[in-house]
């Protein structure tokens, strides 16, 4: 018995310790230098077209160096109806939306910013002007996707509201007529883990229920070789990786993002 008491005194005082030391190193993960969206998309573009991958996250769509993109050619088209415009612009969106990664900045939700004629403003370019945060987290090369809009009308504005980035493109990709609330499996795992790199880079959290999902994402997807390789690609122009491309499994150190 007094054995028994002796090991279970010992969990009581070390399993803490042991528990605090499988957390996530933050030290995996370095900073970007990269600080502007628009070069972020010139060189998105050159990570794309070097690799021979050129296609579009959700649904697969061919585009070329012209950044056009062919929405009839793509990897996902069950009975879907052909569009009549057969050529559209290419378009880099955020996997984790600005309202997600912005939600909380002041320049973000209140008007604090004056123009030259003294109007207020807030949003993007009143962020741009007050937080470097924003810029890094605004031109963060990993969490950049190539895609497309498949509508312009205004009916369909409320997609830019999604949770995440290129939604509009994957809804319509799909032959049942129901608009999807995830991802192709093949698209998850790459959406899983540029939404939780951006969680734990950046200080940001996720609420629960989706970052259940994402989990689920994250391990039913796993990273394959074409992911990799954008990683790599990103850290030569930005300076860091993605780490849970890398390793996976680090993903379960991480308690709460």
């Amino acid at each position: 018995m007094k054995s028994i008491r002796l090991i279970i005194l010992f969990f009581l005082i070390f399993s803490p310790i042991l528990s605090e030391s499988q957390e996530l190193d933050r030290s995996l993960f370095k900073s970007s230098n990269m600080v502007s969206l628009e070069i972020a998309k010139k060189e998105m573009k050159l990570v794309y077209l070097e690799s021979g991958e050129t296609k579009t996250l959700h649904c697969g769509c061919f585009f070329d160096k012209q950044k056009q993109v062919y929405p009839n050619i793509c990897d996902l088209t069950p009975n879907r109806q052909r569009i009549k415009n057969e050529i559209k612009a290419l378009k880099w969106v955020h996997v984790m939306p600005r309202s997600t990664f912005a939600a909380s900045m002041s320049c973000w939700k209140k008007p604090i910013c004056t123009n030259l004629d003294g109007t207020k403003f807030k949003g993007t370019d009143c962020c741009n002007g007050l937080s470097p945060k924003f810029k890094f987290m605004e031109a963060d090369m990993h969490n950049l996707i190539p895609t497309f809009n498949w509508f312009l009308e205004a009916k369909d504005d409320s997609y830019e509201q999604a949770l995440l980035g290129g939604m509009r493109e994957y809804k319509m990709c799909v032959s049942s007529g129901v608009i999807p609330d995830e991802p192709d499996i093949r698209a998850r795992g790459n959406v899983a883990r540029a939404y939780l790199y951006m969680s734990f880079q950046y200080h940001l959290n996720i609420e629960n229920k989706l970052e259940d999902r994402l989990r689920v994402w994250h391990f039913e997807d796993p990273p394959d070789k074409a992911e990799g390789n954008r990683n790599t690609s990103i850290e030569i122009v930005q300076g860091n990786r993605n780490p849970f491309i890398d390793h996976p499994e680090i993903v379960e150190r991480v308690r709460d993002f």
